[in-house]
This record gives structure tokens, C-alpha cells and sequence, in this order.
């Protein structure tokens, strides 16, 4: 499959199509059964490398170091749930919180035109020269566009920004209805955008992905007879939307295909601040539904999702109780302390390894951000919800995000034989379109 070439007055095009926590050794097994055609004959002309995430491995924390080019520390969003500064109030973070310039903000301001749809923290949407509909945090369609009158224009397509992840417990059979119902409706919609209107860079998010790991990806992984083809089949029905992607290129275009994160199958739920209640170094609030709001003078340590820990600070939380000259002798009994946790059932360790605050962190954003992060080893899901009994637990959950295999494939350009961190997206787009990168990016070009 090749590219069609037409006319060299063509102006350069980027197109970049987003498969939210596809790994990529999953794709390696597709190259060999031959069941991604579209996705094979790209590889061949192009460059297919390994890539890595960020820790933790959150996906909106994954896209917005992707958009902006940045860490955390500079760019605000650490974490699905984050903390109100100064506060235990925890919140949602979306566009709103971000700090920073996402890549289609600063084409915009170059005279490119955009479109981006369903890329995560893209809600409230932002003005760009272009179109732009919101990712998963979107409450609905309306409110979600901009401009607004691109609602009504998707809802032709009976656009849907996001299946219903619940209903996964409900029913596997309408779980998979819903995933392939809404993936044919983004299909629709993208590619009819790129046919009708003007673009210099445009952008599709595949959530889907994400969602069907997480509730299948064991089922896929033992060879279960009724869902493992079924799985696989909705990954050719994304071939088949980057079959039709790369007929509508034209000559000078250029095209990105990556993954925020990988995936693995999820052995246990580690519920961390369970191990701090043991420890002695937390003390839950009383009721049904203890909330981070409510904690006290009592709690040394808390955590949150996933493997987030924070020190209970005089001075930066209301009720802190920890000196400073406390707080690393309290980091390093952490750290410590979580080297030696290990599954009670078979004795593997879970966590990997953890990290401080200013091995992750730099810029503006960065004192709010954990004091340590723990990376488990694969299997091992980190939990920070408050009111569990049970040190580990297994859910509805079957699969769980990695961090090492992640991916990108290029075709138009080539990239060096490094490896590629998710925050080099932004700054690998704007060279593909022949631009420089902003002062403040951390991540770099992974062109060759």
C-alpha cells in the first residue's frame, strides 16, 4: 500500500491517529497472523518502533505530555484524580486545569489549520483555527465542539464520545456492541471531515482500545473461544480505518501512528493505602465512603491512584503534620518499606521500583505533584481508593497499563532507531510539518 502521489504544489500535511494502551508486542503478533493488512504494509514503508509512557502510567496524564511536549510539572496534570492545591479535595482534571499550550493551540497560532477529535483532557474544548470535539471527560456531545455547530454535524453520524465502560460488567455481548457501534460513528465522522474541509494537521483518537483491554485483554491473552477472535476483529476494524486513512493522503502528507502506553494482564489490585493503614502511617476517615477531604492530623501518608504518595506536610496540606526534616526520613521508611511488599499468596514482589518527586518533576506545576511514585511490576494494578479491606483484590478489571511498550509508527518520514517517550510527540509533529518546536518543550524531534 503506498501513498498516492499527486500534485508537488500539495502544501505538507501531518495526519496522527491515537490507539489509546495498544502495545506493542500485540502488534508484532498482528504483523505475523496477518490480520492488520493496512497496518503491515505501513510498517513496511516506514519506521515501527517501541516506545515508552510516563509514570504513572494514566493516560490523561499520557496525552497531555503528548499535546504540550512537556512533564507533568510544567503542564499540571499528574494523575485520572488530582488534588486541589493547598487542599485533600480531590477533582477530575480536564483542559481547564492544563497549563500549558496543547500542539494544535500553538498551530493555530502559526496559521495551521486543525482537526482534533477525541484526544483525552480536550474538555471544556479550547478555540482553535479549525475543529475540535472533546475526549472521554466530555459530558456529551453539546458543549463539547468547537465550534459549537460541529455538534450537530457529528450527530449525523450519531457520534458518541465514549462507550459505556459499565456496561462491560453488565455484559460482555453489549459492552462489544457498544464498542464497535461507537468506533464505526468516529470512523464516519473523522473521515468525513477529512474529505470536506481544509486541514494542515489532523488528529483522531481511538479510545476504544483502552476500553477493550481492560475488560478483555485476559480473555484475548488465554485464547478464550468466544472472545479472543472477537477481540482481534476489532482491532481489523481500526485496519480498515487506516486503509481508508492512507487513501485519502496525498503526496507530501505525513502520517503518525502511536500508543500512549501498553498493556498487560492485571494479576492483582494492590490497595496502597490499606499497606499505610497497616504501617501505622494512616488513619481513615470514619463512614461508608471515607474521602480524601476528610483526612486529619492522624495520617502521616496517604495515596492515590496509581501508586501516588503524598506526605501529610505542615504547611501544604490543612491539617499536616510532618516537619519538613521529617519528610525525607519518612520518604526513604517508604520506599523501603515498599521494596519489601509482596503478593501474600505466591511471594512476587510488586513493586519495581519508586520514585521521588524531582526524578519525574521540573517546572512550575511540580510542588503539586506526589512526593513518590511507585511503578509496580506488570500484573500488579496500584489502587489508592480509600475504604478497602483487602490488601489485594481482583475485579472486572482483566488488564492493566504498562509502561516500556508502547509504540509509533511513522510513514512519510523516518524516525532515529531511539526510542520515543510519549512527551517527544508534540515536538515530532511540529518538525514533520517543518516547524520548530516551543522554547519551553522537554520532549525533542524523534525524526531521523
Amino acid at each position: 500500500m503506498r501513498i498516492p502521489f499527486l500534485s508537488r504544489k500539495q502544501p505538507r500535511r501531518v495526519l496522527v491517529l491515537g490507539l489509546d494502551g495498544v502495545p506493542y508486542p500485540f502488534l508484532q503478533q498482528r504483523l505475523e497472523d496477518g490480520s492488520m493488512p493496512s497496518f503491515a504494509a505501513l510498517v513496511k514503508e516506514g519506521s515501527f518502533l517501541r516506545a515508552e509512557s510516563v509514570q504513572p502510567t494514566v493516560s490523561c496524564v499520557a496525552w497531555t505530555c503528548y499535546m504540550t511536549g512537556q512533564n507533568p510539572g510544567k503542564h499540571s496534570i499528574f494523575g485520572f484524580q488530582d488534588l486541589r492545591p493547598g487542599s485533600y479535595q480531590s477533582y477530575i482534571p480536564n483542559a481547564a486545569a492544563m497549563k500549558s499550550q496543547a500542539l494544535w493551540e500553538i498551530l493555530s497560532k502559526r496559521g495551521k489549520r486543525v482537526i482534533v477529535m477525541n484526544v483525552p483532557v480536550t474538555y471544556p474544548p479550547r478555540q482553535v483555527s479549525g475543529l475540535l470535539v472533546g475526549g472521554f471527560l466530555s459530558p456529551k456531545l453539546e458543549g463539547a465542539t468547537w465550534p459549537a455547530q460541529l455538534a450537530e454535524r457529528l450527530a449525523r453520524h450519531n457520534y458518541k464520545i465514549d462507550v459505556d465502560p459499565w456496561l462491560a460488567r453488565e455484559s460482555l455481548d453489549k459492552f462489544y456492541d457498544d464498542l464497535m457501534h461507537t468506533f464505526q460513528a468516529r470512523r464516519e465522522s473523522f473521515l468525513s471531515l477529512l474529505r470536506e474541509e481544509k486541514w494542515d494537521f489532523a488528529q483522531c483518537h481511538i479510545m476504544g482500545t483502552d476500553r477493550i483491554n481492560h475488560f478483555m485483554w485476559e480473555l484475548y491473552e488465554t485464547g478464550d473461544k468466544k472472545w479472543a477472535s472477537r477481540f482481534v476483529d476489532y482491532y481489523r476494524a481500526i485496519d480498515g480505518m487506516i486503509g481508508e486513512i492512507v487513501a485519502l493522503l496525498k503526496e507530501k502528507d505525513r502520517l503518525l501512528v502511536l500508543s500512549d502506553h501498553g498493556f498487560c494482564t492485571l494479576k492483582k489490585e494492590v490497595h496502597l493505602n490499606v499497606w499505610l493503614r497497616e504501617e501505622g502511617l494512616l488513619v481513615e476517615p470514619e463512614g461508608e465512603r471515607p474521602r480524601f477531604d476528610d483526612l486529619d492530623g492522624q495520617t502521616r501518608v496517604f495515596s492515590m491512584t496509581p501508586g501516588r504518595f503524598y506526605v501529610n506536610l505542615k504547611g501544604t496540606f490543612p491539617h499536616g503534620c510532618v516537619d519538613e526534616d521529617e519528610a525525607e526520613v519518612l520518604l526513604q521508611q517508604l520506599q523501603a518499606g515498599l521494596a519489601e511488599l509482596h503478593d501474600r499468596e505466591d511471594g512476587s514482589p510488586t513493586i519495581a521500583e519508586t520514585l521521588r518527586r524531582e526524578q519525574l518533576y521540573h517546572g512550575p506545576q511540580a510542588r503539586n505533584a506526589p512526593d513518590l511514585v511507585a511503578v509496580p511490576h506488570d500484573g500488579y494494578d496500584l489502587k489508592g481508593t480509600l475504604g478497602q479491606q483487602q490488601l489485594f483484590s481482583r475485579g472486572a478489571i482483566t488488564g492493566m497499563h504498562t509502561y516500556g511498550d508502547a509504540f509509533w509508527l511513522t510513514y512519510g518520514v523516518e524516525l532515529s532507531g531511539d526510542t520515543p517517550n510519549i512527551m517527544d510527540g508534540a515536538p515530532t509533529v511540529l518538525a514533520m510539518l517543518g516547524e520548530e518546536p516551543e522554547a519551553d518543550m522537554d520532549g525533542i524531534s524523534r525524526l531521523a
